[in-house]
């Protein structure tokens, strides 16, 4: 009896059956990969938020914008010190040392799931990679006020309104300093809205944090003031 194999239509069938269950299968895994990442920063951001008030109320302000080894000249002055995940380099994450050391309100600071570890940092709102910024963005209003460390006059311009602020860059990589203040650029205050599953799942917007209350005003004001539930563009 000879030995009979598959012909080329059978193969054919099986391929296309594979190739339908694929199309089928990678776009709901992938869905529920980027809605796990939400889940996750959003996890981390309530954790990060209940340190920083538990901060405030054992030294009676909120931890500063400024890390304790600042180390980093920039706009502001001096303000970043080693990232906690990028060794020989400067990064944001060393603003959360205020939280693990001397007093350990949190373990250690959480990395941004959406921040590519391969590139080490988040994306510009034009594409271009934002350095240092190696994970969520953390802003107090009183450092960047007048009698604060760094003297400003942002204050609770640079936290949508508040007293202090946590930024994820959400599915779509870009950390927009959650639309950030009101002399920012058009598309950085655009793209700095609230991340809406609703519009997709990899869709525009900054997964934010605010705590605190209300945050001082100076000269400036927040793109998108989020105690008053606004937009100042």
């Amino acid at each position: 009896m000879k030995n009979r194999g598959f012909t080329l239509i059978e193969l054919l069938i099986v391929v296309a059956i594979i190739a339908i269950l694929a199309a089928i299968a990678v776009p709901n895994f992938l869905e529920a990969q980027m809605r796990s990442k939400v889940s996750r920063a959003k996890a981390d951001m309530r954790s990060t938020a209940t340190a920083i008030e538990a901060y405030a109320v054992e030294n009676r302000h909120y931890p500063s914008i400024r890390a304790p080894n600042y180390n980093s000249p920039d706009g502001d002055g001096f303000l970043d010190g080693p990232s906690c995940f990028n060794p020989g380099e400067l990064g944001i994450s060393s603003r959360f040392i205020w939280l693990t050391t001397p007093v350990a309100f949190i373990t250690s600071a959480f990395r941004d799931p959406f921040i590519n570890p391969a590139v080490k940092y988040a994306y510009r709102y034009d594409g271009t990679i934002l350095p240092t910024y190696d994970t969520y963005d953390y802003v107090d209003a009183f450092t960047l006020s007048p009698g604060g460390a760094l003297d400003g006059h942002r204050g609770g311009a640079a936290c949508s309104g508040a007293q202090w602020s946590l930024v994820s860059a959400g599915p779509d990589r870009m950390n927009c300093y959650g639309g950030g203040q009101s002399d920012y650029a058009l598309a950085c205050k655009e793209q700095g809205c609230d991340y809406d599953p609703t519009n997709g799942t990899v869709s525009t917007g900054d997964i934010v944090r605010i705590g605190g209350g209300p945050g001082p005003m100076w000269t400036l004001l927040p793109a998108w003031d989020r105690i008053q539930n606004k937009k100042n563009f």
